[in-house]
């Protein structure tokens, strides 16, 4: 799916290539004046055509070195012939001893012109006839440098952008795609702006408009075409036939809107994920004055243990506590956000770490963190900031303050442990469904029933679903153990483990059967009273959700051990 500039584009030059049916309207139409006042309006929008080619419009570009733009004659530029559809290099022969060997662009007799760089490469695969045969490609060391990769699914080469949502930078339509009847590639402003900028040049824009109705056409005469200069950026050739046909050509430049410093300092800046200085205040504890204080996440508001001497500001590692249902943002956006025990990610945008949860409940961070996050994501734990109720973490203090490593791991980490040394040594019993559902699987730290209700349904994505059943039955006819062939994965196993056992000391995989039971009923079912019931019980017994879900988890790791037990 095209993004919706690019479609607009496309809806523009279908519009202005349409033939007016009043004889008043085509003559002004072939003057090509409204063609011309699309390319003066698109040279500075966000969406920049580079190539196009459609029913009477075609425009073609290439990106020149400001030295050799310098040394160049509008006439020069005029003359000067691009082609999109051209091949970049060829195998030539030369007979006798020379051999082969390779010419690059070989329309250009000016080597200086080799230094141009096309932007994009339209493709036929000859003796092809199916979908695909026609297609774009573009610029390899522009693909690079920018960081864009092609997304099928967007039609377009895509990046993240600061939010972590797939930006498209280059969209790309061609005449194969339904219901087009032209070729279209648009580049993002601000991605070929930084293109053009490091690589010291300008995007020179070719251009013809042929305006006529093919049907009565005879030729053209021979007449010196009107020569226009409407400026440095914009020149053209055109002949009218007055009522009957008209052609404009020429060429259009097109310069980098900011300084090289600021698009210089820009990039650099979102190297180090600064693409703004704009910061959120928190109520964070000063320890370092022991005290509950709005504190700036602005690096000048606070200090370090090494310039602490000479300043009474609080230390940048003062905590601010938020309210649990901070992270539920990040738990309905699987693709975009990865929620791992003591951080959170989007994509390639950001990265908060340092995060934990309190005896009380509370999501804590760090003032030095949180200032890395984009100001609008600032923004949103802002939102959720909150008195503290405890302390810090007992894992967050020894990890961060004492240094050292923590010597207990809670439930649901030790879960994720097991399955993935089990996916990394590839054991028979039980594999790896998605690699996504590694980060699926969160302690439920609110108390939504469906935050509760989801985390067991992920859990048993991840472990219940993982056991392969034929590796447990060949496990089962070893032992001479009989089963029924309607017998499930967890019946299974109990079979295995009970296979020594007197029928009073039969046992049942309780942490198991309780994901198992969740899942279907809890999440499967969320608006019946059974559901409820399960959910009033579960807080009832363990006082929240998430000490269920630790409980359960619990159970589940012993389990997980004894199955293990059965196939070594």
């Amino acid at each position: 799916m095209h993004n919706y500039s690019h479609k607009k584009v496309i809806e523009t030059i279908a519009k202005l290539d349409a033939i007016p049916a009043n004889p008043e309207e085509y003559a002004e139409w072939i003057t090509a004046e409204a063609h011309l006042a699309f390319l003066r309006i698109n040279a500075v929008s966000d969406e920049l055509v580079i190539f196009a080619n459609g029913e009477y419009s075609f425009v073609d570009s290439v990106v020149v070195p400001n030295k050799l733009l310098a040394r160049m004659t509008p006439e020069q530029l005029e003359q000067w012939h691009f082609e999109a559809y051209a091949p970049i290099a060829s195998f030539v022969s030369g007979g006798g001893k020379e051999g082969v060997w390779i010419e690059r662009d070989v329309r250009h007799r000016d080597d200086e012109h080799l230094k141009a760089a096309r932007l994009v490469f339209n493709r036929t695969f000859e003796g092809w006839e199916g979908s695909g045969r026609s297609y774009v490609e573009v610029n390899q060391e522009f693909t690079h440098v920018t960081g864009v990769h092609w997304r099928p699914e967007k039609r377009a080469y895509c990046r993240f952008d600061s939010r972590g949502d797939l930006e498209a930078a280059v969209s790309v339509t061609t005449r194969e795609d339904k219901g087009s009847r032209m070729t279209l590639v648009t580049f993002k402003w601000d991605a070929l702006e930084e293109y053009l900028s490091a690589a010291d040049a300008v995007l020179l824009r070719r251009f013809d408009f042929t305006l006529l109705r093919r049907g009565g056409f005879n030729g053209w005469p021979q007449t010196t075409p009107e020569s226009v200069r409407e400026s440095n950026e914009l020149f053209y050739r055109r002949l009218i036939l007055h009522g009957h046909a008209a052609y404009t050509a020429g060429r259009q430049i097109i310069r980098p809107r900011r300084s090289q410093q600021a698009i210089s300092t820009a990039i650099t800046n979102s190297w180090g994920g600064t693409t703004d200085k704009k910061y959120a205040e928190f109520l964070a504890y000063d320890w370092r004055n022991n005290k509950n204080a709005m504190i700036s996440a602005s690096p000048e508001a606070t200090t370090n243990y090494f310039d602490a001497k000479d300043n009474p500001l609080p230390f940048e590692l003062s905590p601010a506590f938020f309210r649990p249902e901070v992270l539920s943002k990040y738990k309905t956006d699987r693709d975009k956000y990865t929620l791992a025990e003591r951080e959170v990610t989007c994509r390639t945008a950001w990265r908060l770490k340092g995060i934990d949860v309190n005896e009380a409940g509370q999501v804590h961070a760090y003032i030095c963190d949180l200032r890395r996050l984009p100001y609008e994501e600032q923004l949103h734990w802002l939102g959720h900031n909150e008195s503290p109720k405890a302390s810090i973490s007992k894992r967050a203090f020894i990890n961060d303050f004492e240094g050292k490593f923590v010597h207990f791991t809670e439930p649901p980490a030790a879960v994720l442990s097991t399955v993935r040394r089990w996916h990394d040594e590839k054991v028979s019993w039980w594999a790896l469904r998605d690699q996504k559902l590694l980060g699926c699987v969160n302690t439920p730290l609110t108390a939504s029933r469906d935050e509760w209700a989801e985390a067991f349904m992920d859990l048993a994505k991840l472990v219940v679903e993982g056991f392969e059943t034929s590796s447990i039955r060949a496990k089962l006819d070893a032992a001479k153990l009989v089963y029924s062939k309607d017998d499930r994965t967890i019946t299974l196993l109990e079979k295995l483990l009970n296979k020594d056992a007197a029928l009073s000391d039969q046992k049942k995989l309780v942490g198991l059967r309780t994901v198992q039971s969740l899942r279907s009923k809890a999440k499967g079912h969320a608006g019946g009273s059974e559901a409820e019931e399960l959910a009033q019980n579960a807080l009832m017994q363990h006082e929240t959700f998430a000490n269920h879900f630790k409980y359960v988890c619990g159970l589940l790791t012993e389990e997980l051990a004894a199955i293990e037990g059965l196939f070594a």
